[in-house]
């Protein structure tokens, strides 16, 4: 979409195309993006096309505090549009870091193309993410960077592959400071591990598509319509399912991307991530999302060998974020502990009988 075809009353196209002084352009850019902070979960694709547009060509004309302004105001917004998003990560640090530590837009390509291109500043930011994957970590540790590697393994949200770990622990042998993170990391490790070790070694993912199979017939058709639903009806599901859809054909489609859905509560993507995984439809598993059946859910999770941090996540994600106390996350957490892979097919077993209960 070109510029001159928007149509909006927040822009002064004269300040646009650079004919204004360059303090209209700085008030012009802080006024749209705390606009869009304010009004992005309502914009339609065209409105978020308009935004774009806008904002990347306000980023040419003003300053690096200004810039800096409005990378904060989107950094945290689900659907920011992926062009600026990357325009402010590739910027200053000052700018950049914003966005490097908490968009949700930022995708995995993004963030080794900024680690292999960019400065040891913007790689520290990203260690600090909330949630990292192994593709990622295994970029950022062959760095080499001591900085890096210290902030990579403070963080518990980083995933580590097994050559990213003893890469990590080959250097900690010369690095006091990244030896004592790393017995930190380890230890943490140790204190959230799963109470039974059955559960522990119990990786391989159930196929559950024959038993969705059977349960199809008994779901009533108006299960599948989320447009009344008090609380799903705000979503997007249609951009997930295309977002998921791309990631499952690349291979990256797992429970590490789910966990970064999560943490970045992303809930539209994580429902389609684990429809796709598990051969549910998405309003079904967005249904079990909402409701507080645990034993149902918690069965569908442990099928699918979600981690304790996985499902802690989760229930810190969507409506259970508004509805459950930290006390309740931590029974629920509890209860999930106890499931036992065994338990959990005797329950997804039971379904095509007694069905699902999804409101």
């Amino acid at each position: 979409m070109q510029a001159a075809n928007v149509k909006t009353e927040l822009v002064d196209w004269k300040v646009l195309s650079g004919q204004s002084d360059s303090g209209k352009s700085d008030e012009l850019m802080r006024h749209v993006a705390s606009l869009f902070s304010l009004t992005a979960s309502h914009c339609d694709d065209e409105q978020l096309a308009t935004y774009d547009t806008v904002m990347q060509r306000l980023a040419d004309l003003v300053c690096e505090d200004t810039r800096s302004f409005a990378a904060q105001k989107i950094c945290h917004l689900e659907n920011a549009p992926h062009n600026i998003i990357r325009r402010f990560a590739f910027d200053a640090i000052k700018v950049a870091d914003p966005v490097l530590r908490h968009s949700p837009v930022l995708t995995d390509d993004d963030l080794i193309e900024l680690t292999e291109a960019n400065s040891e500043d913007h790689m520290v930011s990203i260690c600090t993410r909330k949630s990292i994957s192994s593709v990622v970590t295994d970029v950022l540790v062959k760095s080499g960077r001591e900085t890096v590697m210290i902030k990579l393994a403070a963080n518990c949200g980083a995933d580590l592959s097994e050559d990213g770990q003893r890469l990590l622990e080959q250097a900690a042998d010369n690095d006091r400071f990244l030896a004592r993170e790393l017995a930190n990391r380890i230890a943490d490790n140790q204190r959230s591990a799963p109470v039974l070790s059955k559960q522990a070694s119990a990786r391989k993912h159930v196929d559950l598509s024959g038993v969705w199979a059977c349960i199809e017939p008994m779901v009533d058709e108006h299960f599948y319509n989320l447009s009344r639903h008090s609380y799903l009806a705000r979503y997007r599901f249609d951009s997930s399912l295309t977002k998921i859809d791309k990631l499952h054909m690349q291979g990256f489609l797992g429970n590490g991307v789910l966990r970064q859905f999560a943490c970045n509560d992303q809930f539209a993507d994580l429902v389609c991530g684990i429809a796709k995984m598990t051969g549910f439809p998405h309003q079904i598993i967005a249904r079990m999302m909402a409701c507080l059946e645990w034993d149902q859910v918690l069965s569908l999770f442990r099928l699918q060998s979600f981690s304790d941090e996985l499902v802690r996540d989760v229930l810190e994600c969507g409506p259970w974020m508004l509805c459950l106390s930290a006390n309740q996350c931590s029974a629920v957490l509890k209860r999930y502990r106890q499931l036992s892979t065994d338990e959990a097919l005797k329950i997804a077993n039971s379904w095509p009988k007694t069905g699902l209960i999804l409101d």
